[in-house]
This record gives C-alpha cells, structure tokens and sequence, in this order.
C-alpha cells in the first residue's frame, strides 16, 4: 500500500510540474503545491522518516509538519478553485484564505507546545484524546479542514457544470474524494469533542481513518484522471499522425516530383529535432501535398477528392495524367482550381488526401 501510494503521488506530481512548466499561471501553481504538500505529509508519517525529522526538529515536530501541509495543501486546492473561477477578482479572495490558514498553523503549534514531551508525537486515541493539548491540536487543525475541504467540494459541483466530459470524470471522482476526506475530518473532530465531555466513541475514529485513506487515494485519482486521458489521446494521436504521414507518401513523392519547391525548409541546425517532431513531420506533409494540388489544379480536368472516394483507380489516373501534361509543358489557363472540399479543420481535408494516396499505391505502375 506505501509503495502504491508513493507511485501514485510521484507520478500525479511529475505530470502536474510539467504543466506547470507549460503553463506557470495561478491555478497551475495552487494544484501543484497541492499535491506536493499531500506527498510530502505522507512521506512524513512513514515511521522511520517521522522518527528522523523528530531528532533533526523536536519530539512531535513530524506530527506537526504532516498536520501542517495537509492544512496548506488543502488551501492551496481552494486556491486552485478560486482562482480559476474569479479570474481578475482572485487577488483580495485568495488573500482572505490566508488568514484562516495561519490561525489554523497557530493553533497547531500552540497545541503542540502545550503538550508534554512524551505525548506530542502520540496519535490521537483514548490514551491522549484527554490531553489539552492533544485536543486543541487535532480539533483545531480538523475543524480548518472540514472547513476547506467542504469549500472545495462546493467549488467542485459548481464546477463540473461548465466542464468537459473528461474533466467532469475527474472532478466528480475529486469531489468524492473530498466528501471522504471531509467526512473523515468531522468523524475525528467529533471523537474529540465528545471524548472532552468524557465519552469516548472509538467507533468515529475507526470511521474517520479509513475514510481519509479512501479520500486520498480517489483525490490522487480525481486529479490525474483527467491528464491520464490527456496523454493517451495524446499518445493515440501520435500514432495517427505516424501512419498518416507514412500512408501519404506516396502522393507526396508525385507531388515533390513534379513541384520540388513547394518541399518546405527545415530550419537549419534542428535535424534532430525534426526526426522525432512527429506532428510538425505530418503537417508538413500535408501543406506541401496541398500546395502541389494547388499548383497541379489548372491541368486536373477531375474533382479529385470525390473521385478518390469513390473510384480510387480513376482518381490515380487522373492525378498521373495531370502531372504527365505538366511535365510535358501542355498550355493552360494557369488558374487554380478548388481541389479539396474545404472541411472545417485540417484533418477533414487530409481523409481524401489519404484516399487519394491509397489509390496511387494501389494503381498499376505505381511510383517506387
């Protein structure tokens, strides 16, 4: 379970730094610390990590920390919220949660100075629930995360009305890992109140615990989901794009032919770069394809994208018949003619290119 947990935070924050390089804007900052607070507080519950930062700090100094991040990575996620929902009104907002924040990180230290050396490092249970301090600690910082964690999950709902699918995915899988986390939270916070009135209900700690377990493991998931299915679209498209360029070759290779200054240049000094550009590759090809059939348009006596479509052998006929009065110098009335339909986006325009291509690989007397 430590091991999945690390892996899961390692890989949700490798992806979020990344966007953040892309993108160094407020929301992409506020999620990033986010994540980062939530595995550094992890980190420091492990047994011999913890043990390690009570010698370097003081006894109960992990306890602390971990309490600590878990409050700033709470309000950095509202922060995330906040500032993607207020835009240019964000400032004074995001400000104001600063305060409840910092009375929260008071509270905290105070609760631990006032507990006795022996107990500051000690989990809440019915040994320590009694102790003032031990109280004051695990109240105040609970009650700073209910509070947090439910204005996040409000932000959430509201949300995912103007979210995409993919987004919404995640959001909806962020917003009950909040509800978790949260219940979790109240569950602790009554353990204590009620413990300080002299009953003790180890039920709601029971309760409590694995719910925030479950919160942050579907938070981690919630805040990948959406970049997990970024990447393998992403991925997917790649591949298209590979094959699509090597299906369009051979027009290309006609074209280039027939035209060889409509090849575009590659800036100089960057080959390698170009070698794993996959996508600039594909573009490439397809602009230049196009400028060809721009150029080639004034002696095609046929609507090429439609005849690929539907009689692809009469299409590579008539391509090769263009380019041979081409080669030839025949005389025409040097305007350009519409060779593609036009779709609404480039890859609309590129489906009866690859129609195009495929009935020139399949005509007899092919290019080599």
């Amino acid at each position: 379970m430590t091991t999945a947990f690390f892996f899961l935070f390692a890989a949700a924050l490798a992806w979020r730094t990344y966007q953040l390089v892309l993108s160094p804007r407020l929301p992409n900052w506020a999620v990033t610390v986010t994540i980062a607070a939530l595995a550094l507080a992890f980190l420091l519950q492990q047994r011999g990590i913890s043990a390690w930062f009570d010698g370097v700090t003081a006894p109960g100094g992990a306890r602390l920390a971990v309490n600590v991040l878990l409050s700033c990575g709470a309000c950095s996620l509202l922060i995330f919220f906040l500032g993607s929902a207020l835009g240019p009104r964000r400032s004074r907002r995001v400000a104001l949660e600063f305060v409840p924040l910092v009375a929260a990180i008071a509270v905290l230290t105070v609760g631990t100075a006032v507990t006795p050396v022996p107990l500051r490092g000690a989990a809440l249970g019915p040994a320590t629930v009694h102790e003032p301090g031990v109280a004051l600690f695990y109240l105040g910082g609970g009650l700073y995360l209910i509070y947090a964690i439910t204005a996040c999950a409000v932000w959430i709902v509201r949300y995912q009305r103007v979210a995409d699918q993919h987004l919404r995915t995640g959001l909806r899988i962020g917003a009950a890992s909040l509800a978790a986390a949260a219940a979790g939270s109240v569950f602790r916070a009554l353990y204590t109140v009620f413990a300080l009135f002299g009953a003790v209900v180890p039920v709601l700690l029971w309760l409590g615990i694995p719910l925030v377990i479950v919160g942050s493991l579907l938070f981690l998931a919630g805040i990948s989901y959406p970049g997990l299915r970024a990447r393998i679209a992403a991925l997917a498209r790649r591949r298209r794009h590979r094959s699509d360029h090597a299906r369009l070759a051979p027009l290309w290779t006609l074209l280039v032919k027939a035209y060889p200054s409509i090849v575009l240049r590659t800036p100089p000094g960057h080959p390698w770069r170009e070698r794993f550009a996959v996508h600039r590759r594909y573009y490439r090809r397809v602009i230049e394809i196009r400028d060809g059939l721009v150029q080639l348009s004034p002696y095609l006596e046929a609507d090429l994208a439609s005849l690929a479509a539907e009689e692809p052998a009469a299409a590579a006929a008539a391509l090769r018949s263009a380019l041979a009065r081409q080669a030839a110098g025949e005389t025409n009335d040097g305007r350009a003619k519409l060779v593609l339909p036009g779709g609404s986006d480039l890859e609309s325009d590129v489906r009866p290119l690859l129609s195009l291509s495929a009935s020139l690989s399949s005509a007899p007397g092919r290019e080599n």
